[in-house]
């Protein structure tokens, strides 16, 4: 049996350990653990939340929550999840997570934030009696001087988006003069004065019109095209009743008579619905002139509390 070298065992040898070397550096399974900390997970979700990336921060201040229930940004954590909602336009889901929050802590820091954002979360949404609801039950419930004039300044807002000049007016003019809005709020009071003197149409006057002659209450609020097709339109249909039952074509007549009631009664109520979208066009050109300096952002603080920053738009 042929024996074998010494040189040779010596190669195998050499080859089999560079062999293993290799793998061991080249293999993360075996050489690498991701270790999370709790400092790098909140911070990492923070700043996804703020290059806009608002899903991927939701999933990652969830992580945050699981792996770290105990840490004190856990609190803030939830909070920043009902944020990532609200600036990503998922309003009710928002809504869900700072009900949460205010219902677990009635008195607590977050839940003046959290109610105050709830309303906000209406403002955006366009519903603004709800909106005004929660404004209002901040300034009666909370001492705190920022949150009443956040609340206050919104709310003053909320009565513009529904027509109601002055009490916007003397809302503005509540704002405290420590308020980062108090410049913008003396100027916003004195253009609600203005606001209130904006030609508007009377819906009821319109309809009256539309009623007497149809066409005509279109006519009163601008919409001159309209006017014009539902006089011919209604009156193509009068004529061609009238003239049926003058034939003795009771059967053509009655179904005529049947169609120009829904012709007439929808000229009434269009030319109603136009006055309410010319009043509404004149309101929003003229809000459209005004500056909002109202923003809310959330931050976490040096000393990891929870805070509102204001962004002035100019």
């Amino acid at each position: 049996m042929a024996e074998v070298s010494p040189l040779r065992n010596s190669f195998l040898f050499l080859f089999i350990a560079g062999v293993l070397v290799v793998l061991a550096t080249r293999s993360p399974a075996y050489s690498e653990q991701i270790v999370i900390d709790s400092v790098g997970q909140f911070g990492f979700a923070h700043a996804l939340m703020e290059k806009g990336e608002y899903e991927r921060a939701v999933a990652e201040f969830e992580r945050f929550i699981h792996f770290f229930p105990g840490d004190r940004n856990s609190p803030k954590a939830r909070f920043l999840i009902g944020v990532c909602y609200l600036k990503d336009r998922r309003f009710e889901q928002a809504r869900d997570v700072f009900f949460n929050i205010v219902n677990a802590e009635s008195d607590g820091p977050l839940s003046g934030q959290a109610l105050l954002l709830i309303g906000e979360s209406y403002y955006q949404q366009g519903l603004f009696e709800e909106a005004e609801h929660y404004f209002s039950q901040i300034i009666e419930k909370y001492e705190h001087v920022d949150f009443k004039n956040h609340a206050a300044y919104r709310l003053a807002w909320t009565m513009m988006k529904e027509g109601r000049w002055q009490d916007a007016s003397r809302i503005f003019s509540r704002v405290e003069k420590e308020s980062f809005f108090y410049d913008s709020s003396i100027k916003l009071a004195e253009q609600c004065l203005e606001g209130g003197g904006l030609p508007n149409k009377r819906p009821l006057y319109a309809g009256i019109l539309a009623g007497l002659v149809p066409g005509m209450g279109h006519a009163y609020v601008g919409r001159y095209r309209d006017s014009s097709v539902a006089f011919i339109l209604n009156g193509f249909f009068i004529w061609a009743a009238i003239e049926s039952f003058h034939k003795d074509h009771y059967a053509l007549g009655s179904i005529l008579t049947v169609l120009e009631a829904g012709w007439y009664t929808g000229n009434i109520y269009s030319a109603v619905n136009g006055a309410h979208k010319y009043n509404r066009k004149v309101r929003d050109d003229f809000m459209g002139t005004l500056t909002d300096r109202f923003d809310v952002g959330l931050f976490a603080s040096g000393n990891n509390a929870m805070g509102l920053s204001l962004t002035l738009r100019f």
